[in-house]
């Protein structure tokens, strides 16, 4: 019996590892590989320059002066 119970506990030790600690490091370095972290660098106005977007502002002055 004190098998099957010491069995259990380095199982739920395993667990525990792989869920706390594996999963979250191998997340994080696939990410960093892949440099798929966010750029601190962006802004809303970067879409806006790069035509992705288009100003509020400008369409609302169009409008105005018709």
């Amino acid at each position: 019996m004190e098998i099957i119970h010491r069995i259990q506990e380095i199982l739920s030790t395993g667990l525990a590892f792989v869920v706390y600690l594996a999963i979250p490091a191998f997340i994080i370095i696939r990410a960093i590989r892949k440099k798929k972290l966010p750029n601190n660098q962006y802004t809303p106005l970067d879409d806006i320059l790069d035509g992705k977007v288009r100003d509020p502002e400008e369409e609302n002055d169009g409008k105005r002066m018709n």
